[in-house]
């Protein structure tokens, strides 16, 4: 197997035919035929069904070729890291939906005089995250972990060969707009949170309930759920609308007026942390971030950091 090969395979899935797919390679036919039967032998699979209809991929080529697409852009990252034209190192870190997180990488990229880095802020699912790390994609993960989600967490983070290190420990919180009628109580409970509906954000197809982000499931008979995949979104529908948020209660960007963050009754502590992985030596420009993410993030509640 060599890289050229998974690329052949990957660009047949995407055409839907070997003619179209040597067309786009520029290659014989008949060369390219001939590579993926060395590729489906070399680990004995079918990637390919061949029918007079065209191309068809078999259940075992699919998961092969979201593996092959994975390494392909491992590739992409080194080139352009060693054997392109720009010379500038990445920082990439993904986390969860947190604005202290937002705020810190806005903070990291502002006090790089010499532009040396190049950067990239990846806000997304709690699969993702860990998967951004294990292949190497961000150097850094933001997550928090509970009581709640910890054993499948901490499942992946052995799996993947990752290390969580905590920023601080915070209490349930509720983010509500300031119009809401919660807006003006000093704790709420669960029962008085059943009348509005709760915001979610999304996570991937399949993923486990326990890999949610908020601090809490939502709870039964509420008045339904809205998913979301962004935080603009998010601080959308909670000033708009009745519809509140679980969340650390940790708010520290200029969205501060927006929206209220009240303490919940039945309240529970979690940890925000950063992930890396295992026996990784961090980059300067992640040390620096975390220095710069350890100043950001608030004292911790009720615990000490």
């Amino acid at each position: 197997m060599n890289f050229q090969q998974l690329k052949y395979a990957v660009v047949v899935a995407e055409a839907g035919s070997f003619r179209e797919a040597a067309r786009r390679l520029f290659m014989a036919q008949s060369s390219l035929s001939t590579a993926i039967k060395e590729l489906e032998a070399d680990y004995q699979i079918q990637i390919f069904e061949r029918t007079k209809r065209g191309v068809f991929i078999t259940d075992q080529g699919a998961e092969f070729l979201s593996y092959a697409r994975d390494v392909l852009s491992q590739v992409e990252v080194l080139e352009n890291r060693y054997l392109g034209a720009n010379t500038k190192r990445l920082f990439s870190v993904s986390g969860q939906h947190y604005d202290f997180v937002s705020e810190t990488f806005a903070q990291l990229v502002a006090e790089d005089e010499d532009q040396g880095h190049d950067y990239r802020l990846l806000e997304t699912s709690t699969n993702q995250v860990l998967d951004d790390v294990r292949t190497a994609y961000s150097e850094l993960g933001i997550l928090y972990i509970n009581d709640y989600n910890k054993k499948v967490i901490k499942q992946f983070l052995s799996r993947y060969d990752l290390e969580f290190y905590a920023l601080g420990t915070f209490a349930n919180h509720i983010f509500v707009g300031n119009n809401h009628p919660l807006a003006d109580y000093e704790v709420v409970g669960l029962e008085d949170l059943k009348a509005y509906p709760s915001l979610s954000f999304a996570q991937d197809q399949g993923s486990s309930q326990q890999l949610i982000e908020e601090t809490f499931l939502p709870l039964e008979h509420q008045q339904g759920t809205v998913y979301v995949s962004d935080r603009a979104t998010a601080i959308n529908v909670l000033v708009e609308t009745p519809a509140y948020l679980l969340g650390t209660g940790i708010l520290t960007s200029q969205f501060q007026h927006l929206m209220k963050t009240i303490p919940l009754a039945e309240s529970q502590y979690g940890q925000v942390g950063y992930i890396q992985r295992r026996y990784q030596e961090l980059s300067v420009i992640a040390q620096q971030f975390i220095t710069l993410l350890q100043a950001n993030v608030p004292l911790s509640d009720g615990e000490n950091r």
